[in-house]
């Protein structure tokens, strides 16, 4: 601490300001290499003069063994490492003797001061000429508990973007790799390296970051000019799949199975049996029962009932026979609380979906495989409904599902969805980040259906994901793209503005082209939407009909080309979205990943429809396509109950009991206990259906 002066009492501020003379003898003490401030013998290293700055002060240095960084449980505190141990790292802080602002005015306005570990963080993110191979961490202060040293979590499997408060507020110092003096010397926050033969890291006190900000791509200043334009259309697929290569599938299972393979059937099975192991329950799925299971999930689509244990249920209104002969009941409930597509001793902390991982790899595979010969198609979001609680669920306002998961597609026109992914928030392992979170997602989408498929294609996206700089990047991979696109995600395109627009007549539009092969239309209908493409062009106009409120009567609106080519492909993901939620399964369990598992099923049975429309020289329509599945699932591997095994007695209707209409004792084939009396008899009643004598009916019959 610093000595007390005279004046001050403990729990006051300094306010000492240096004058002028002190200040000029100051800048005498900085001249002289081994100057000493504090008087006792310490060296100072000076700190590289910045460019266009004032001269730094001296600094203390510290020397530290290299013991000083551990790799877990010791404290990093680097003013607390007493001299000597030659050979050690050095650390260049200001002397701290108590009053922090008393030596940052004392010395110079310009002083380093330690910075926090979130500003450090930023520092890094926004300077990439800073190389670092550590950063020390003084521990947080702990608010919640007695003992301060406490560790904020695991250092092995923790991440930077997962650190609490505490710890990213407190001080923090950055180790930077030794490297070459000459070619760091312009850098104001550079440490020289010690003379000492060996270069060990330098540990400094970095100068205060530039205000923070995002990393964004390079905004490219263009030069619009009005002018249509002209391009040619892609070719689409390179080779194309063979005329024959559906003639020997015709049933609906048998294009379900290309997708739900032996190979993925066996993935599910052998997981579920590892997980019910795990847990001390003996399950011995096979495949054969686990498509019986399958077959049950999705005739719950079509036949729902408020509880799955009803379709077991004995009495006339909700019994089902196909269903209960096919399983029991008990069975199914097993299997449903084992269903498991990963290995829960090896999942992936950073990937939040890494328990259904395994599954979506390699149902996208198959349904890269089998996507049908298209040359546009369409990116979008897909929401699944999830009511509990995970770090991925989403809330989406305006939505028909606001609450759930979200994934996103890539389709054809028609539905057929060929790519799919869950949306988890900021992903290290993110491709092209820089442009954006749609846009690399358009791009990962394209190039997985590139490689599958080698060609040129055309995209039709919505405005979260369109912008100047994707286009570029597709049309430099031999794409083509169109999307409506946001106002900031243009940049000072010279068009007419909403207002304006909105004054003039239905179906006026303004555009404008850069040197690049990019066009920019803002088109007035019933509001003002703005399309950007590289692949369509405004002429040739097509006519639209709308109807006027102002006439009462339906118009002819000029449409551009562009427009149109949006309209026209972009509905891919929202029909199969229709498809799926007709009929989406009832049956739902309470695990989080319950909900997101029940839609891989549902998408690939919804892809195997969109094949059989395509191949298929009559097809069936949805409903039909899917009970088809069910009954052959249920019928050829059910499993009915063995002879002599009993369910529970269902309970009797009792308002039908006691209505006094249609109660016939009519003769039975053998005996049976009598439900008033318990006696045997060979009479029963026919509406009750229960065996009944005839003296006892009246009393039976009466409340």
């Amino acid at each position: 601490m610093r000595p007390e002066a005279e004046g001050d009492s403990e729990g006051e501020e300094s306010e000492y300001f240096p004058t002028e003379e002190e200040e000029e003898e100051e800048d005498d003490e900085v001249e002289g290499a081994e100057a000493d401030l504090s008087g006792d013998g310490t060296d100072y290293e000076l700190k590289p003069l910045p460019k266009g700055g004032k001269r730094q002060k001296k600094v203390p240095v510290q020397e530290i063994d290299d013991d000083f960084f551990p790799s877990s449980g010791e404290e990093a505190e680097a003013a607390s490492v007493g001299e000597g141990g030659g050979g050690g790292r050095k650390v260049g802080r200001y002397r701290d003797d108590g009053d922090e602002d008393y030596y940052k005015q004392r010395l110079s306005p310009k002083m380093p001061r330690t910075l926090s570990l979130h500003e450090i963080t930023d520092l890094l993110e926004t300077d990439d000429s800073i190389e670092a191979s550590a950063i020390v961490i003084q521990p947080p202060e702990n608010a919640t508990a007695p003992v301060s040293d406490e560790e904020s979590g695991d250092e092995e499997g923790g991440t930077i973007n997962n650190l609490p408060g505490s710890l990213l507020h407190t001080a923090a110092y950055l180790i930077q790799d030794g490297s070459d003096a000459e070619s760091d010397s312009d850098d104001p926050s550079y440490a020289p390296k010690d003379d000492s033969p060996d270069e060990v890291p330098s540990t400094f006190t970095v100068q205060q970051p530039p205000p923070s900000r995002r990393r964004k791509m390079t905004k490219i200043l263009c030069k619009w000019k009005k002018a249509d334009l002209t391009v040619q259309p892609v070719a689409g697929r390179v080779t194309a799949p063979p005329n024959d290569f559906f003639t020997v599938m015709r049933t609906p299972t048998e294009i379900l199975e290309l997708f739900l393979d032996d190979e993925v059937i066996e993935l599910i099975v052998k997981y579920s049996n590892l997980y019910a192991c795990s847990k001390g329950v003996h399950l011995g799925l096979t495949s054969s029962e686990f498509k019986c299971f399958l077959g049950i999930i999705f005739l719950s689509g079509y036949v729902s009932v408020p509880r799955r244990r009803m379709f077991w249920e004995q009495r006339t209104d909700v019994h089902n026979v196909l269903v209960s002969a096919a399983m029991r009941r008990d069975r199914f409930e097993t299997i449903f609380s084992n269903l498991h597509v990963a290995d829960n001793a090896n999942l992936d902390p950073v990937d939040k979906f890494s328990k259904l991982r395994p599954l979506i790899s390699k149902l996208n595979e198959r349904c890269m495989k089998f996507v049908p010969n298209e040359t546009y198609f369409s990116f979008d979001e897909f929401m699944v409904p999830y009511f509990g609680r995970h770090g991925c669920k989403q809330f989406i306002r305006g939505k028909p599902i606001r609450f759930g998961y979200k994934f996103w597609c890539g389709a054809t026109c028609l539905g057929y969805i060929c790519w799919f992914q869950p949306y988890q928030g900021k992903n290290p392992n993110t491709k092209h980040e820089e442009y954006g979170v749609g846009a690399s997602l358009v791009l990962q989408f394209s190039e997985a259906l590139t490689e599958a498929h080698p060609g040129q294609y055309h995209f039709v996206f919505n405005n979260f994901f369109t912008s100047i700089a994707l286009l570029d990047k597709l049309s430099s991979m031999g794409h083509q793209a169109t999307g409506t696109v946001r106002k900031d995600h243009i940049d000072k395109v010279p068009l007419e503005s909403d207002v304006a627009l909105k004054k003039k007549e239905r179906g006026t539009f303004d555009y404008r082209i850069d040197g690049k092969g990019n066009i920019v239309c803002r088109w007035n209908d019933n509001s003002v939407v703005t399309v950007a493409s590289s692949g369509a062009g405004i002429h040739p106009l097509c006519l639209v009909s709308r109807y006027s409120q102002k006439l009462k009567k339906k118009i002819q609106v000029q449409q551009p080309n562009m427009i149109k080519v949006y309209n026209q492909f972009m509905g891919g993901v929202g029909r199969a979205d229709e498809n799926i939620d007709k009929y989406r399964a009832s049956i739902r369990g309470k695990k989080w990943y319950s909900s997101p598992l029940l839609f891989c099923f549902e998408l690939v049975l919804q892809n195997a429809w969109q094949l059989h429309k395509t191949y298929d020289e009559k097809p069936v329509d949805f409903l039909e396509f899917r009970r088809r599945v069910v009954c052959h699932y249920l019928e050829t591997h059910g499993h009915p109950p063995e002879p002599g095994q009993k369910g529970r007695p269902q309970k009797r209707n009792i308002d039908s009991r006691y209505d006094g209409i249609n109660h016939v004792i009519v003769k039975q084939g053998k005996q049976t206990r009598c439900a008033e009396c318990h006696k045997n008899t060979t009479f029963r009643c026919e509406k009750c259906d229960v065996a009944l004598h005839v003296k006892c009916s009246v009393d039976y019959h009466t409340e």
